[in-house]
């Protein structure tokens, strides 16, 4: 019987120092894996955002792609290049287009207001609101400091511009170079993209279902951001540009991609820059334009914003629009554009992730409560 304890006791000790030791090789594993995972992700930073802009460019292509493989039988390498191609035909050409004639007409305003010269063509929307502010005076209200701003403003904006214009100059082979990483990065995860989203659910240790939920999520909330915000941003832009030049009102592409940048607030968004013109142009006798501004404005712009944002946004990633607003404000100040697709998608993702943990434990938070 003694000899029988001693066996046991012996067996115990064993199977701790085994238990012990198999425990150290994972912990020693988990570590180094989470090491060498952050020297890599360290080692890539430099390429995080063209990683990135590939996936986003996949999932807003995916589409695309599917009816090139339908058209060319298959061939998966073939239809990723010619979903590349239409790619680079319907987004980087007109972008590259529109951004020329916005950097010319910053630089135009740029040199305007440092030399004092007169706009070449077209009514200058800064000096109507500055005649404005000057006839509204016998109001009581002191308006010579708010033109000054208004021109301090505009000045400080477009030579923001015309300094952005420098630094891509600067920076051009970068910028083409990570333009041309990013197309690469975006054939494979074109060609192989369900293949790499079903590795990574194998990998990830979260569970199948929870995993296949964030990364439908995920597709979701970039999908509607773009949709939501850079269309939408699109087609106010344009429209806005558009009606500022059938008014006669100069540099329209430079107004209209202000409005396209401010189109990511929502409810507010263009009006910034349409309502106050319209006014000006009002007041300041030019009836016609300031009609046609504010009409279009209020009939036109709006209505876009209140019913595409909704359609676009709210429905597809799920959020109150104060989720939306924060998140690309947020996004966008940290980020840079890129912020304007990262920030919902990390909002989304917060949502969801307690959303899961309230489904997971709802029963322990029941009886705590």
């Amino acid at each position: 019987f003694i000899h029988s304890i001693r066996i046991a006791k012996t067996s115990i000790i064993l199977y701790n120092s085994c238990m012990n030791f198999t425990t150290i090789q994972q912990s020693f594993f988990f570590g180094l894996l989470f090491i060498i995972t952050v020297v890599f992700l360290w080692l890539i930073q430099d390429f995080i955002f063209p990683i990135f802009w590939a996936i986003v460019f996949t999932i807003i292509f995916q589409p695309i792609h599917n009816w090139w493989l339908t058209k060319t039988k298959k061939m998966g390498a073939l239809a990723s290049i010619l979903t590349i191609l239409t790619i680079i035909i319907l987004i980087f050409t007109p972008l590259i287009l529109v951004g020329s004639l916005v950097v010319t007409e910053s630089i135009t305003y740029y040199q305007q207001f440092t030399e004092r010269q007169t706009l070449g063509s077209g009514i200058n929307i800064v000096n109507q609101l500055s005649i404005l502010l000057e006839r509204v005076e016998f109001l009581g209200i002191e308006t010579t400091n708010i033109a000054e701003n208004i021109t301090i403003y505009a000045k400080l904006f477009s030579g923001w511009l015309a300094t952005q214009a420098l630094f891509v100059g600067q920076n051009v082979f970068r910028i083409l170079l990570l333009t041309l990483i990013m197309l690469y990065i975006l054939f494979f995860t074109l060609r192989d993209g369900k293949g790499l989203q079903e590795r990574l659910i194998q990998i990830l240790p979260l569970g199948d279902a929870k995993e296949r939920r964030l990364f439908k999520k995920f597709v979701s909330t970039t999908r509607a951001t773009i949709k939501g915000t850079f269309l939408i941003a699109i087609i106010q832009g344009f429209l806005g540009g558009l009606l500022f030049a059938v008014a006669g009102i100069g540099a329209p592409f430079l107004w209209g991609s202000i409005m396209a940048i401010t189109s990511v607030i929502p409810a507010i968004g263009p009006g910034i820059i349409w309502l106050p013109a319209g006014i000006a142009l009002l007041f300041t006798g030019n009836i016609w334009q300031g009609v046609l501004i504010l009409a279009g404005g209020l009939v036109v712009i709006s209505l876009i914003d209140n019913i595409l944002r909704p359609v676009f946004v709210g429905r597809d990633t799920e959020m109150p629009e104060v989720y939306i607003l924060l998140s690309t404000l947020g996004g966008l100040t940290l980020f840079g554009i890129t912020g304007l697709v990262i920030g919902p998608i990390i909002a989304a993702f917060f949502l969801a992730m307690w959303h899961m943990f309230e489904e997971e434990f709802k029963k322990d938070l029941e009886i705590r409560g």
